[in-house]
């Protein structure tokens, strides 16, 4: 049958379709993995398993296997094809087809498709027929079995087994308690709660089988494809265990802990609650309650509680805690809510600082059962949380009277500390807990003292004594020691309450394999070897089995990536005659000893064919090797058969399977040739070539030692040599110790060539090793060292080159010859030294000689130590407590002790080398403490013992302990100086540092402050190094705590250092891996080289690195990675792994960092890899993150590939794309722009053939870095860019272009502007005038402003554009453009003229008449959308009209086709000039003079505007924006310019601010005007009105005071008279740039504040015409931008509580329906408004609103039915004593206290008559005096007693003077001045003229009460109105002083200055 394979499958007849099974089957195992062939039987795989015949299935479930094996495409089958096995295969008759039906399941497990199988056979077990559920349960178990709980879910298994247990088929049953065994055997304990749904006969049935499995863990026995390497790693274990005859370690594939709470199902108790729950827990009755509580008792002993809202239910159990008096149902509740914490664990967190605070108060309780329950609640709450959410309640608690609360609090950390561990209980936690607890160990009570002694003991433990002992230096030693018996009984508990003794035991086990000789191979099992031809013999057959053996081998296994060791047995001669007779034919094994050369030469390359041409396994090595070297072998005469004799040794080393047996018949020979004249290479090739089949560390070692027994100087040379090379080609893996013996040896020489070699190897050596080598040298002669040293100082700079050789494996496999060679790199060098361990000679007794306090025995002692590292040279960092012995010598009182320890730190950090890393913590700081010292010495001593640990250790354990930052807390001169010093030396180069670094900040800028230069000096200089690990940011946010009068000076040393900041910060490890991998961190770091430049000779040396790597065998670490690359070149360069919805969600939800930037930032480059590196395949990333711009092009020139091949991939990433092109347009190559340029003009023709629309967010991260290109230099950058503008109007609608372009008028670049222009005039063309944005208005007044540009491109390209407009709207374009000074109106008529002479039919031709709007300018274009034809059209017309305006005019000659239809136009169209308007464009007109920098041009401007103000204001009601801007520009202009100006007369400035003022006064006088000024004008004027009044220069001119005076009454009157809404708005949204503005002065900040405060006040008179709405909207953004949270870091939180009190006092006016207006705040933005809204309605307005029913009630009430009690006279008297009181300063709070007694003891009294004439400020005032004195005789706290303390002294109403006093006003005026200066306040001001009022100024009273709590933001303060009322009545200041209002002000000054 000659049909094609995919037909013959699908066959009606089963003979034909078996016969394409097995067609299939070999078809599948022939094609490659990615075959497209497979595609084919994608579909048909399914039908394979179905097959209705059982012959044919077999087959196919053959085929089916081979191709889950091999297609790479076999997943996308799964679940049909498991689907299909489970109905048809599994209820098979043949055994053989369920086993194959089986396999097929297992390697659709095996190929990750584990959960699509599970999800197949789980449904299976829903399947009616029995055979069907038992193989799928048989296969879930299997599945179980082989793979481990960490590739088969258990919970789905677990949630079955109930029901299959009890089916009524016994195989279903039986295969059920069999997969029951194997959960258990996985899971363990975890099972049994599950089993409580099981019958229990059949408990007890499975139980009997558990108790029979053994004790070991489960096993992972089959691995998945990605976990080959966790499959090497165990067989190696599996290997290593048998070998040592114990416990392989612990396996990733051992049966993972299952915690039994992750597998219950959850139970919703709340809804399970009783009805009447909680009625019940709030009865009268005891036992009802008891009732509840019993009900809540049983749901919340489930293990598992489902989550929900349990804030109600948990408020009534706490309620019970706190407050029932029966201790039997606190009890209970106690118990409920342990119970509930267990069952919610982690998410009970948000309760749990409440019931621990309530759990801690009830712990007064002295019931055993009760105390008991709460302790274990409180065990059960903080294992929900962190010790940070207690430590309040904790410390406040050990505070307590109460000593039982005491006790039970400190017994309670001392368990919450046993499950901590040093990083949950870090230093500062620990310092406040051990502050607190050192005092309650001085406790009275026993019971405290015992467990606070018993908690530090635990945090002891815990944290160790070294790190609790600075804490502790305060307390007496007898309680020391019992804090210390504490600590050694504490036991430590793990996560599941378990003592930790377990991971302590099992730590051993984990460092074994450290301690693995250095020259150990990797493991891995070597092929069965083919038995050779002839295997009769008998001792043949040994050879054979004894090749087979396994050498067990100590080492560490990567992926199999070496091989393993093979122990051959010697051959007998007769053996090796007999293989040699069988291997060689003839006469050739005799010609080999034959006498004559030649023949000798002609058998070797006979020998040498027959050899070559036998594969790997058949080659019977050791017999060609015992052959080759028979007599005369490797000492053959001849040079030829030599040379031939070695290099077929080196073939067999290379080419067959070489052992160490094979090597010791030849290498004594082999070495004797190495110094041979001719066949010394070829000797030296064999040896390289055995080194790579068995081991360099093996050969060198016998290399070196047969050459120094032959006593042969040249044989010596060479073999030194050839060590010295192969140490280059494999690394350094040699055991150092023999050699170096062998090396010393070489020393002794009498031969120069020997001492040269051994001299020059150790140069090689040094190269791996560094300065360590130097020190197994130091007893050689002087003469000798210097050659050493010289040697040394040779390769100093020079780094090792990759390895290019490496042990080759058993099967040829190159990937692993290359993670051999890898791993080979990584060998620390260090670890090869051997070390001495010196423990049992730092006996205590030496320690205690140390610490002696004669300093002679000290320093014995020391010399002792000295002497023992000299001894030692290198040690072991096992070194016990020398180390705190070290220390404590450091800070020794004798100089030469310090001097000596220091030596003895430095040799400390040599000798243990980068194990030291143990002991830096402790030797560290008292280092760094040395640089304190006075003496030069002992400072320099310290930083080179600083040099020596830090090379080792890096500073990350310093920076980790804070050393350096405690150590720049100290303020010594020569500790800073020296500190910074080194700091900025190690800094730059080292790598990231943790983020405690920061902690040095603060420290650093104290520094910057420091007395002393040189300290100031060096903190500078360690600026840029410091920034460089923590950035700019962190200087930035620190500097904002220091002093005012400091921080400028040192935000002006920041930003300083920020400009010397390295081009690139500090690279993280993720980013690195695509830098060259041979290059070092600094250079990849820092040095950015220029394309055009040479790379320096490094580079180049690496480059030469590259090509040896690339001829060896083995590769060094870079080919892997370009191995991975070539595989990646097949897929597709981009794919649609994460969608880019995705990316725009996480964007919009502030996920990611917001595409907006003005110059690249590290960290955006970062987030765009991270972003691509998803969706883009490896070898396009590595060239778009490339710093080569060729890289950059290659990666273009893919993507252009990629439109055509993959669109839509292309379309689904166009984000990333346009992201990454944004970053392209910062580079400057040429060439690479014009390509990128290139690409996006195809890519946005491509995006508007598919109808595709520009998304926003990929319009606003493209758009404006697009419009930058349009400024560059070269022209044809500029046209591409203008191209692409065309083309996104395609895909964008044009209006919101418009917008970007409006946006690149801001551009310094002359270039951007105008091309930006231009194209605007080309779109107002295309689509008519709607287009503008915001509005035509708008955009045209923009595009105006552009006429007076000094660049003549710019004001051509403005012209042109407007006239573009021109002819679209006619004469309405002047309404739009504003008004132009004379010279830009005049270039504007002049083209308009140009353009109505070139106008005619022409354009009306050209542009189609749908296109060009009608009468109505309004009406959008309509009719043709985007015209193809009508786009270049318009833009020749431009070209045609576009003159330049500063030629000649007269020069231009007019083309003389239509000389004759010029005169036509101008007699028919009107002029420009001529207005619609004249009188509305002359005030436009005027109102722009008010801008001239003449100042008498202004004030006649200003002039003009008054008398039009007097007369016809309504003019001016349209102009009223322009006006008030224009005024606000021109105070900002006298403020800035004429100000700081010396020739300007200050007369003429007073004159001007006088002018602007009362023009300013008397536009917000009309009161039409002043409505009608708009929101941003009203910010704008406000903002230069307060920055006059705070301009201190005004105080020094003779009439300043008297300006400063009418800017307040402007201010006044601005807040009083404009609309209500927009005022608010304007004072809103400048407190909100206030407050995250850095510049802006408190003093600004606090004016704001009180134009708020005074608009607060007005606001129950003016709430109608407030439009809630918008002031709700403008709050939300306030708080959005600056949240409540956010507050808490900052020294004020005024403007916060400002926006609050406008909320509270909205809300109070309106009540709920206030909820109604928030509807312009988005409902998905989660806004503080409402809740903060809600909280207010329902604590305050709904007591407000009852407080005033009572009110009204009492009102409506019949006056007959309760008259107010009369006074009698004395009464009276007495009252307004009381008042009196209450008014003055001094006796308030005693009258306050005498009329709350008073109306104690007169209830039914009525004070109304004396409280009737008093502002309602005073009347408030009284009220919450009283109440604050209720509350402090009821015991309770007033909440607002320091706000009426400060109000008291500023509310008073009495106008008693003090006495005592002079009533001399002069007097006054002194003291006055003299306050003022002290508090900072006008102390510029000199004059003798009374002291003016000050402006807005609110005393500190008012300030505090508008922003106090929410109960009492409402009492804003009514102090100082009467001034602002006069002023705003505008009454002059009366000259004489008033005394009593001068007395009042002394009062304030004096309040603020407190």
């Amino acid at each position: 049958m000659k049909l094609p394979t995919d037909e013959k499958v699908q066959h009606k007849v089963w003979k034909a379709r078996l016969a394409g099974y097995e067609e299939a089957t070999k078809l599948f195992q022939r094609l490659e993995e990615k075959s497209p062939e497979f595609n084919k039987f994608n579909g048909l795989i399914r039908k394979f398993v179905i097959d209705s015949n059982a012959v044919a299935q077999e087959k196919a479930l053959d085929a089916v296997i081979v191709y889950v094996q091999t297609a790479h495409v076999a997943g996308r089958s799964c679940a049909d094809v498991v689907s299909g096995i489970v109905t048809k295969c599994l209820n098979a008759s043949k055994q053989k087809t369920k086993d194959k039906a089986m396999d097929i399941i297992m390697m659709y497990i095996e190929i990750e498709k584990q959960e699509p199988v599970q999800e197949a056979l789980m449904a299976g077990l829903e399947n009616k027929q029995p055979k069907i559920v038992v193989g799928c349960i048989t296969a879930l178990r299997l599945a179980l079995r082989d793979f481990g709980t960490k590739i088969i879910s258990v919970k789905p298994l677990i949630k079955v087994l109930p029901k299959l247990l009890e089916d009524r088929d016994k195989g279903v049953r039986e295969e059920t308690k069999l997969l029951c065994i194997e959960l258990y055997r996985w899971i363990g304990a975890a099972l049994k709660p599950q089993m409580s749904h099981f019958k229990p006969v059949q408990v007890q049935e499975l139980e009997a089988e558990f108790e029979k499995l053994p004790a070991q863990k489960a096993k992972q026995c089959r691995f998945l494809r990605s976990q080959q390497d966790l499959k090497a790693k165990m067989e190696e274990e599996t290997a290593n265990a048998e070998e040592g005859g114990g416990d392989g370690g612990e396996d990733d594939g051992a049966a993972e802990e299952i915690d039994a709470y992750e597998l219950i199902e959850a139970v919703d108790i709340i809804a399970l609650l009783p009805k009447d729950f909680y009625d019940k827990i709030e009865a009268k009755k005891w036992q009802e309650r008891k009732e509840a509580l019993e009900a809540l008792q049983k749901l919340a002993d489930n293990p598992k509680i489902e989550n929900g809202d349990f804030a109600p239910l948990l408020k009534c159990v706490l309620k019970v805690i706190a407050k029932d008096t029966n201790v039997m149902l606190v009890a209970l509740a106690g118990k409920c809510l342990a119970g509930i914490a267990k069952g919610l664990r982690k998410k009970f967190a948000p309760y749990a600082a409440n019931s621990m605070s309530t759990i801690i108060d009830k712990f007064k309780e002295k019931k055993p059962a009760v105390v008991a329950a709460l302790r274990e609640a409180s065990d059960a709450v903080y294992l929900t949380t962190n010790l940070e959410v207690i430590t309040e309640d904790a410390v406040a608690a050990l505070e307590n009277k109460n000593p039982q609360i005491r006790a039970e609090t400190a017994l309670l950390l001392g368990r919450c500390f046993c499950r901590c561990t040093q990083s949950s209980l870090p230093k500062k936690m620990l310092k406040i807990f051990c502050t607190s607890l050192l005092k309650t160990v001085n406790d009275t009570t026993g019971e405290v003292r015992e467990a606070s002694f018993q908690a530090l003991g635990t945090a002891m433990k815990v944290v160790t004594e070294k790190n609790i002992a600075p804490f502790l230096v305060d307390i007496d030693p007898i309680k020391l020691t019992k804090i210390q018996e504490c600590c050694t009984n504490a036991v430590l508990l793990n996560a599941k309450g378990e003592p930790r003794g377990g991971g302590a035991a099992a730590a051993p086990k984990m460092s074994e394999p450290k301690v693995v000789k250095p020259n150990s191979a990797k493991v891995t099992k070597p092929p069965e070897s083919k038995p050779p031809s002839d295997t009769g013999s008998k001792p043949a057959s040994k050879s054979s089995a004894g090749g087979k053996k396994k050498a067990p081998v100590k080492g560490k296994g990567k992926k199999g990536g070496g091989k393993e060791e093979v122990i051959e047995n010697a051959l007998s001669d007769e053996a090796v005659e007999e293989k040699a007779a069988n291997l060689l034919p003839g006469d050739t094994l005799t010609s080999l000893t034959s006498s004559n050369w030649k023949e000798r030469l002609a058998g070797m390359e006979k020998f040498t064919q027959i050899v070559k041409g036998l594969c790997k396994d058949d080659i019977p090595c050791q017999v060609c090797v015992r052959v080759v070297d028979r007599k005369p072998g490797l000492k053959d005469t001849n040079f030829q058969v030599l040379k031939l004799r070695l290099e077929l040794i080196a073939h067999l080393a290379k080419n067959a399977v070489f052992s160490k047996r094979s090597a010791e018949f030849c290498l004594s020979e082999i070495v004797d040739k190495v110094g041979d004249v001719k066949n010394g290479g070829a000797a030296q090739e064999a040896l390289s070539c055995i080194a790579e089949a068995i081991g360099i560390d093996f050969v060198s070692q016998e290399v070196v030692s047969l050459a120094f027994i032959q006593k042969n100087p040249k044989n010596q040379s060479e073999a030194l040599n050839w060590l010295a090379l192969s140490i280059k080609e494999f690394g350094f893996k040699i055991n150092i110790k023999p050699m170096l013996e062998t090396i010393k040896k070489a020393f002794a020489a009498t031969n120069p060539a020997v001492r040269t070699s051994a001299i020059t190897l150790c140069g090689v050596i040094y190269m791996y090793m560094g300065s360590t080598l130097r020190v197994f040298f130091e007893s050689e002669k002087p003469a000798l060292l210097q050659q050493i040293d010289a040697e040394f100082e040779k390769v100093k700079d020079q780094k090792p080159t990759p390895p290019t050789r490496g042990l080759t494996g058993a099967a040829d496999g190159g990937g692993e010859d290359e993670e051999e060679v890898e791993e080979a790199a990584d060998i620390p060098v260090q670890d090869l030294v051997p070390r001495v361990d010196i423990i049992e000679k730092i006996t205590p007794e030496l320690l205690e000689e140390m610490s002696d306090k004669n300093w002679k025995v000290r320093g014995e002692a020391l010399s002792k130590v000295t002497a023992i590292l000299n001894e030692a040279k290198f040690i072991t960092p096992n070194i016990g407590t020398l180390p705190d012995a070290l220390k404590l010598r450091l800070a020794d009182s004798n100089k030469i002790m310090v001097n000596t320890t220091i030596g003895i730190c430095q040799a400390l950090g040599t000798a243990m080398g980068p194990h030291c890393k143990n002991h830096v913590r402790v030797i560290g700081p008292g280092l760094i403490g040395c640089l304190a010292d006075a003496k030069p010495q002992v400072r320099t001593a310290a930083t080179n013992a600083l040099n020596v640990w830090v090379e080792h250790t890096t500073l990350t354990p310093l920076v980790e302990c804070e050393a350096l930052s405690d150590s720049l807390k100290i303020e010594n001169p020569n500790l800073r100086t020296e500190l910074l010093s080194w700091l900025s030396e190690k800094l730059p180069s080292h790598r990231i540092l943790p983020t405690e670094i920061r902690q040095c900040i603060p420290h650093v800028l104290n520094c910057l402050e420091d007395r002393n230069g040189d300290v100031r000096k060096k903190a500078q200089e360690s600026l840029v190094p410091f920034m460089i690990h923590t950035g700019y940011d962190s200087f930035l946010k620190a500097s904002s705590k220091l002093k005012p009068a400091s921080k400028d000076q040192i935000m002006a040393i920041l930003e300083k250092a920020r400009a010397n900041l390295p081009a690139k910060a500090p690279k993280s490890k993720k980013p690195a891996a695509t830098a060259q991998p041979v290059q070092s961190a600094p250079s990849s770091r820092f040095d950015d080289y220029d394309d055009d430049e040479p790379p320096p000779p490094k580079e180049k040396k690496e480059a030469v690195s590259k090509k040896t790597v690339a001829k060896g065998k083995a590769k060094a670490p870079p080919p892997p990675s370009s191995k991975k690359k070539v595989e990646e070149d097949t897929s597709d360069i981009m794919n649609l792994t994460v969608p880019k919805e995705q990316r725009f969600k996480e964007e919009r939800n502030l996920k990611v960092l917001k595409w907006n930037f003005t110059e690249i930032r590290s960290e955006i480059v970062e987030q765009l890899n991270l972003q691509m590196e998803k969706n883009f395949n490896k070898t396009i990333m590595t060239l778009l993150f490339h710093k080569d711009f060729k890289s950059h092009i290659k990666a273009i020139e893919l993507l252009i590939k990629g439109l055509e091949t993959l669109p839509d991939e292309t379309i689904g990433n166009l984000d990333l794309i346009l992201k990454w092109f944004t970053l392209r347009f910062y580079d400057t190559n040429p060439s690479m722009l014009n390509k990128g340029l290139s690409y996006l003009q195809d890519l946005f023709i491509q995006l508007a053939d598919a109808d595709y629309h520009l998304h926003d967010i990929e319009a606003v991260s493209f758009i404006p870095y697009l419009i930058l290109k349009v400024g560059d230099s070269k022209d044809n950058v500029r046209r591409d860019v203008r191209k692409i503008f065309k083309l996104i109007c395609q895909v964008y609608p044009a209006s919101k272009m418009f917008t970007h372009l409006i946006d690149g008028l801001k551009s310094k670049n002359s270039k951007q502007r105008a091309e930006c222009l231009e194209e605007l005039g080309c779109i107002i063309e295309s689509y008519g005038i709607s287009i503008c944005q915001p509005s035509p208005s708008q955009a045209l007044k923009a595009i105006a402003q552009q006429i007076s540009d000094r660049d003549n491109s710019v004001r051509n390209a403005a012209l042109n554009t407007i006239v573009a407009a021109y002819l679209l709207i006619d004469e309405q374009v002047f309404k739009y453009i504003g008004n132009l000074n004379e010279k830009e109106m005049s270039y504007l008529q002049e083209r308009l003229k140009r353009s109505q002479k070139s106008k005619g039919p022409k354009i009306n031709d050209e542009r189609p008449q749908s296109a060009r709007p009608a009468v109505k300018p309004q009406q959008p274009v309509t009719g043709l959308q985007r015209p193809q034809s009508a786009q270049p059209k318009a833009s020749i017309a431009r070209k045609e009209n576009y003159i330049d305006i500063d030629c000649d005019m007269s020069e231009l000659p007019a083309p003389s086709l239509i000389e004759v239809d010029i005169d036509y136009m101008y007699d028919t169209l009107p002029q420009p000039t001529v207005k619609p308007r004249p009188l509305s464009t002359t005030i436009g007109f005027v109102i722009s003079q008010i801008t001239n920098k003449n100042i008498n041009t202004c004030i006649q401007a200003l002039a003009q505007i008054d008398d039009v103000l007097k007369e016809r204001p309504e003019i001016l009601i349209d102009h009223i924006d322009q006006l008030v801007l224009l005024l606000s520009m021109q105070f900002k202009m006298v403020y800035s310019t004429c100000m700081g100006d010396e020739n300007t007369p200050r007369d003429d400035i007073i004159r001007l601010y006088r002018c602007l003022l009362c023009t300013l006064l008397a536009t917000f006088q009309h009161e039409e005007c002043a409505k009608k000024t708009s929101k941003d004008i009203l910010k704008d004027i406000l903002n230069s009105l307060v920055t006059i009044l705070l301009d201190n220069r005004l105080m020094d001119l003779d009439e300043g005071p008297q300006v400063v005076r009418s800017v307040n009454v402007t201010v006044i009157k601005i807040v009083k008279n404009a609309d209500f809404t927009n005022i608010m708005s304007a004072l809103i949204s400048l407190l909100q740039d206030c407050a995250g503005s850095d510049i802006c002065t408190p003093k600004f900040l606090e004016l704001i504040m009180k134009c708020l405060w005074r608009l607060t006040r007005m606001l129950p008179n003016t709430i109608n015409e407030l439009n809630i709405e918008r002031t709700l909207l403008d709050c939300h953004l306030f708080l959005r931008a600056f949240p409540s949270s956010s507050w808490k870091e900052r020294t004020s939180d005024l403007p916060l509580r400002t926006i609050k009190t406008i909320l509270h006092s909205l809300a109070t006016l309106k009540g709920k329906k206030i909820l109604n207006h928030t509807g312009l705040i988005s409902s998905d933005e989660n806004s503080e408004i409402e809740s903060y809204l809600n909280k207010v309605l329902k604590n305050d307005v709904a007591s407000t609103n009852a407080k005033n029913e009572v009110m009204n009630t009492e009102e409506k009430t019949p006056k007959s039915s309760s008259k107010p009690k009369s006074f009698s006279k004395g009464t009276q008297d007495m009252l307004g004593e009381i008042f009196k009181k209450i008014g003055s300063k001094e006796n308030t709070k005693e009258g306050l206290n005498d009329l709350y007694d008073f109306k104690k003891k007169n209830p039914d009294s009525d004070l109304t008559p004396f409280l009737k004439k008093t502002s309602q400020f005073f009347q408030d005032y009284v009220d919450r005096g009283l109440k604050n004195i209720e509350q402090e005789r009821d015991g309770r706290k007033s909440a607002s007693s320091e706000v009426s303390a400060v109000s008291t002294s500023t509310t008073t109403t009495s106008s008693s003077v003090v006495s005592g006093q002079s009533d001399c006003a002069n007097f006054y005026l002194e003291r006055l001045k003299a306050l003022r200066s002290q508090c900072g306040l006008d102390s510029t001001q000199q004059n003798e003229k009374p002291q003016p009022l000050r402006p807005l100024k609110l005393s500190e009273s008012e300030k505090n009460s508008s922003t106090c709590s929410s109960s009492e933001s409402l009492a804003v303060s009514e102090i100082n109105y009467k001034p602002e009322e006069e002023e705003e009545n505008e009454k002059p200041v009366v000259p004489d002083v008033d005394v009593s209002g001068l007395k009042m002000r002394l009062e304030r000054i004096k309040q603020l200055s407190k």
